[in-house]
């Protein structure tokens, strides 16, 4: 009897595990294209802060497109892209990308890309007023195969930038 009851648990408990279902490891992802890309994109920002912008051409591509975070505005080729830089380094000084968080992209279907998303605060100051801002910001890129910025598109509210850093107390 002692017998028929130890086989019975045996039998019970294999029967149990054996309805687990597999351990399966996580697949393989590679990053190499995104971090290529991420090195682009962090070199990007930091002549932006920089304030270099000749180191800024080689990191993108002859035909980049540019989406401004200014309502109403069109979007930017290679030499708008460059004035659009240009503009914010001749108004700011102090320019600083801080708090950021660096993220791979994914196309319509979920799957990584290459492409580069990342959310952060800038904070400069106005040379015209010396007033100080601070803003929220998300920036998307997504690169050719040089791994150079194809296109570009912000998101923070640049209209309450401007406002805040021209504001006269």
């Amino acid at each position: 009897m002692k017998r028929l009851k130890i086989l019975s648990l045996t039998l019970a408990a294999v029967l149990l595990f054996s309805c687990q279902p597999a351990v399966q490891s996580e697949a393989k992802v590679d990053l190499s294209t995104y971090n290529l890309n991420l090195a682009t994109a962090q070199k990007y920002f930091a002549s932006f802060s920089s304030e270099d912008i000749e180191s800024q051409k080689p990191l993108l591509c002859p035909g980049v497109t540019h989406y401004a975070p200014f309502f109403g505005s069109e979007h930017a080729k290679l030499e708008g892209t460059l004035a659009n830089s240009k503009a914010w380094m001749d108004n700011f000084d102090d320019i600083s990308y801080d708090d950021s968080k660096w993220f791979p992209g994914t196309d319509d279907s979920g799957k990584l890309n290459g492409s580069v998303m990342t959310s952060g605060s800038w904070t400069a100051k106005s040379i015209a007023t010396g007033n100080v801002i601070k803003v929220s910001a998300f920036h998307t890129f997504i690169f050719n195969a040089k791994n150079q910025i194809h296109e570009a598109r912000d998101y923070f509210d640049a209209t309450g930038v401007m406002a805040a850093a021209m504001k006269i107390d």
